[in-house]
């Protein structure tokens, strides 16, 4: 099934072959870890360890975890070879933090533990618009088809008419208005594109991906009250946390609406299923209730988590002026979409 994706698509880079002289010295590296899910528990499930590298010859699979989430991997090091290696995770449907390995050269002989590798759900593109005609209805279907050549062609405007056709059509065509948010969106036309997130729900409720865009919509917007809203709809109903960011919305939402407590709660949430900038609002949570120590703790965590977020000069300015009487600067944004 084709799927096309706009906003927050992947760039996908290319395996560099590098080539490296053999080394007199290889020593043994034993490693040993534990896979475990958010919540610290063992995975209901075996998990593959693998090992990658910035070059083809070092990326290799591993040992497989016991009941226990607990693997041993023996492996071969050059310690003079230049390239950098992580450990992670695999298990089709979820991703892994990683664990660099880069430093360890096996050459001290010793047993070495690594921290936990974390295993959370995939993140699905909220963005993607499924391509299937199975689903369409037959009222709309000459207007989806040539919304979609117009979207293979990158002609945003005429996708947008024709999806326009084909919600006229058939006004409960939920994917139709989600796909027809999705462009608007990618035009920059934020209002349209809220309505058409708006019917999209309207049409029909279970469609997890048209809250996360919609909500996302409502943060841009500063409508706090439609956000939290919003979020607190797609929690009741995505069990699986199949869109777990939606936290991190909501804790933001709750955060501008003074319900502090709320909030924290719903960043601490965020922050066990690893989602990225959930230390930071978590830390900003926690300043505005008073707690000077812990706004630092958190947003200094966040800090070495992400330490390319686009605005990090910004935060390390907020931080060291926490707690400082009189200390006035610009705040980041709670979250950038």
């Amino acid at each position: 099934m084709a799927m096309r994706s706009f906003l927050g698509s992947c760039l996908v880079a290319s395996l560099c072959f590098l080539v490296h002289p053999a080394s007199a010295a290889v020593y043994p590296l034993i490693i040993r870890g534990k896979v475990t899910m958010s919540d610290g528990t063992p995975p209901p499930f075996t998990v593959s360890v693998e090992r990658v590298c910035t070059d083809l010859q070092g990326s290799a699979p591993g040992p497989l975890t016991n009941k226990k989430g607990e693997y041993t991997w023996r492996m071969d090091v050059d310690p003079l070879n230049t390239r950098k290696c992580v450990l992670q995770a695999s298990h089709p449907g979820y991703q892994s933090t990683r664990v660099d390995i880069s430093s360890l050269d096996g050459s001290t002989g010793a047993v070495t533990t690594l921290e936990n590798l974390v295993l959370t759900n995939a993140v699905a593109n909220p963005y993607t618009i499924s391509t299937n005609d199975s689903g369409v209805p037959s009222k709309a279907g000459s207007a989806w088809k040539a919304a979609m050549k117009a979207v293979d062609e990158r002609n945003l405007p005429e996708a947008a008419v024709q999806l326009k056709a084909a919600v006229d059509a058939v006004p409960k065509f939920a994917a139709g208005w989600h796909a027809l948010g999705v462009v608007q969106e990618s035009q920059g036309k934020d209002a349209e594109a809220r309505d058409a997130y708006q019917h999209a729900v309207e049409a029909d409720p279970k469609m997890l991906a048209a809250y996360v865009t919609l909500t996302r919509a409502f943060i841009k917007a500063k409508d706090w009250a439609n956000a939290g809203k919003t979020a607190d709809s797609l929690i009741k109903i995505d069990a699986k946390k199949t869109y777990s960011e939606i936290y991190l919305h909501q804790a933001v939402a709750r955060y501008q609406l003074k319900d502090l407590d709320g909030a924290a709660a719903s960043a601490q949430e965020a922050v066990k299923l690893r989602i990225p900038r959930a230390e930071y609002v978590l830390g900003r949570t926690l300043e505005a209730k008073g707690d000077a120590a812990g706004a630092r703790e958190h947003i200094s965590k966040y800090l070495e988590e992400d330490k390319n977020a686009p605005d990090a000069a910004t935060i390390r300015t907020h931080l060291e002026n926490i707690g400082k009487p009189g200390a006035q600067g610009v705040e980041p944004d709670l979250e950038r979409l």
